[in-house]
């Protein structure tokens, strides 16, 4: 969830005060909180509430765990996710119209739940419920089996906000609401498969991330920046010819480009490719020099301006290193600035 306020959200008040509109629910204040970087004030609109309602409760509690995590207290998170017991409990279910028992409990609940666990356990088992969802029901199970042969699933952004910006104007087919309905659970899935391939590339695991990016490429194999993805990992594991052709292939989809400015930037995105492979062949200044060109049009992304920094030390430029450092820590992506090569997002 971004922040779209200029103000600081960790500051001690928040601009407004949580009261919701005539006519706005409970809900859709918690939710425009959410979407301003306003933490405090969700806190101060949720506390001491008496809810009888188990779903509007369940809604609530996501909303309070999110703004704590926010606020980076994450004893009190835990304490708040502990509180809630078995997620899967039969009084967190209801019946549905067709007679099915569904859970009551939202999906950023039980991502919270689980991103918050050092051991990825919690995270393996998330992903089998998304798996559950999808197969579990025989129509959705139909559903998905057509979006996948016609290649209609959206992954979520594996990238930084300058890949994004290169693909996300590909011209969508409608769907109707069973394939809304089967493409929200894939892109569930995918997410959390991202957020495991996070914890293994962090754990230094990068064949079990690989396998996990292999299976993805099953789901969208003309993403640009799953294939550039893949490559990063693969020059982790000192794989560089098969990185330069992973690359490649990511080029190949870039080249689709139809606007000038899209063809502008996808250049440059392959050019940051080429200052990775050069990095990796030692090539300090080839790899400085195709990093500054592909800057020149690309955002300023911590990840980027630290891949910049990490040039400099090589190059035995510490002034450099410093300032650039200091400018990664000041960007407004810093949070992701310790995982520079894939993020997950809740949805």
């Amino acid at each position: 969830m971004r922040q779209t306020a200029d103000r600081d959200p960790l500051s001690s008040s928040d601009p407004a005060s949580p009261v919701a509109r005539s006519g706005q629910s409970q809900q859709e204040l918690l939710q425009q909180l959410a979407l301003r970087g306003a933490w405090r004030s969700i806190l101060e609109a949720i506390k001491g509430q008496q809810i009888a309602d188990q779903e509007q409760l369940l809604c609530q509690a996501a909303y309070y765990t999110l703004a704590l995590i926010k606020l980076r207290n994450y004893t009190a998170a835990t304490a708040e996710l502990l509180k809630l017991g078995d997620l899967d409990a039969a009084h967190l279910t209801k019946t549905a119209d067709d007679g099915r028992s569904v859970s009551m409990v939202p999906f950023s609940l039980r991502w919270l739940q689980a991103d918050t666990q050092e051991q990825p356990d919690k995270m393996y088992q998330l992903l089998d419920y998304c798996t559950q969802q999808l197969e579990g029901n025989t129509l959705l199970a139909g559903t998905l089996k057509s979006l996948r042969a016609t290649q209609r699933l959206h992954s979520i952004s594996l990238q930084d906000d300058d890949f994004a910006a290169a693909v996300s104007d590909q011209a969508d087919s409608p769907l109707s609401s069973q394939e809304k309905h089967a493409q929200m659970w894939a892109r569930r899935q995918h997410m959390v498969v991202c957020n495991l391939v996070n914890r293994h590339v962090r754990s230094k695991e990068y064949k079990v991330a690989l396998r996990w990016l292999s299976w993805l490429l099953t789901e969208r194999r003309d993403d640009p920046g799953l294939w550039s993805v893949v490559g990063y990992v693969q020059l982790m594991l000192g794989d560089i010819a098969v990185a330069d052709r992973t690359f490649h292939k990511a080029a190949e989809l870039l080249s689709a480009a139809q606007t000038p400015e899209q063809k502008q930037r996808n250049q440059a995105i392959v050019r940051r490719h080429q200052g990775l492979l050069l990095f990796a062949r030692n090539d300090f200044a080839g790899a400085l020099a195709e990093f500054e060109a592909s800057a020149t049009v690309l955002s300023q992304a911590a990840a980027a301006l630290q891949s910049r920094a990490l040039v400099y030390v090589y190059s035995c430029n510490m002034g450099a290193a410093i300032q650039v450092r200091c400018h990664a820590q000041c960007s407004p992506n810093s949070n992701h600035a310790t995982n520079p090569i894939l993020r997950s997002f809740p949805l």
